[in-house]
């Protein structure tokens, strides 16, 4: 699914898009979005008459500020799932095939999430109660945010056994971080991706937080990565693909020493590191 730097590309796009004309009709498909159970109730009705106001994201979701005719003050959380794409168009352009869901605003322009494999997510209602249910509210600290540091991420997940790797994505942790940016971060941290969370020192995790900071404002500053389905609001994929060092590169030579990459997979999910830059530990910290 997108992750921070994908979801923030977006959120950009529709903040530049400067909608601010009242939302004069919902429309959704008939299908149903399979991200699960707790995003059943979508509510999206509530939206009618409101005004847009800002765009924000937390972690990987895009959540987006309406002021319905009461004052009141509304939320839209999107979830893009694994292919969901948002664009802008105007009312004339015809749907096309797997748009599942259309914001049309005043100025006879829409907002629209196309999701051709049905995993993206649309809930509304009050912002309040968005932003203290699930699956927002039990969301980790954001790693772009002042204050996030090494000390954050070991008070969160020091004393975890999980794989260090497996261990960042947990979103209660630290919110946004996916598995491409978790597998870069490590081997620019020169981390074994399958050490014990417990086992690295302070110094590491210093190193670790710096990292993911770096490698999640170079994928925003690519437009995000486009592996297969993510693309922005004007439709364009990504770029920082050509700019992954390690992510998907398995067998193929090390940036930094030449050393053939080695790849791994854990919880599902596959990755790829160094074994001469981000060596297995042969002490019981990693410092």
């Amino acid at each position: 699914m997108p992750e921070l730097p994908e979801v923030e590309s977006v959120r950009r796009g529709l903040q530049a898009a400067q909608l601010r004309a009242p939302v004069v009709e919902v429309w959704r498909s008939a299908f149903k979005l399979r991200v699960g159970k707790s995003w059943a109730e979508e509510n999206l009705a509530c939206l009618k008459d409101n005004v847009p106001k800002d765009i924000r994201r937390r972690g990987k979701y895009i959540v987006w500020e309406f002021a319905d005719p009461d004052g009141e003050t509304n939320g839209l959380v999107i979830h893009l799932g694994m292919s969901g794409r948002c664009g802008v168009t105007t009312t004339a352009q015809p749907k096309v095939a797997h748009t599942h869901f259309a914001l049309r605003l005043g100025d006879d322009r829409e907002v629209r999430l196309v999701d051709p494999r049905r995993f993206g997510g649309l809930r509304a209602g009050r912002l309040q109660d968005l932003m203290a249910s699930e699956p927002l509210g039990t969301l980790g600290p954001e790693p772009l945010e002042k204050g996030f540091g090494g000390a954050v991420l070991a008070e969160r997940l020091g004393s975890s056994r999980r794989p260090i790797r497996d261990a960042l994505l947990d979103q209660e942790a630290i919110a946004g971080l996916g598995n491409i940016y978790a597998v870069e971060a490590l081997f620019a941290a020169g981390i074994f991706p399958m050490v014990e969370a417990q086992r690295l020192h302070a110094s590491a995790w210093e190193r670790l937080a710096g990292t993911i900071v770096a490698v999640l404002q170079r994928g925003i500053d690519n437009g995000g990565t486009t592996l297969k389905d993510f693309r922005n609001v004007e439709g364009e994929v990504g770029r920082n693909q050509d700019d992954l060092r390690v992510y998907g590169r398995a067998e193929e030579p090390c940036p930094r020493c030449g050393q053939a990459l080695v790849g791994f997979v854990s919880g599902g999910r596959s990755g790829a590191f160094c074994p001469r830059c981000q060596p297995r530990p042969r002490t019981r910290l990693v410092r």
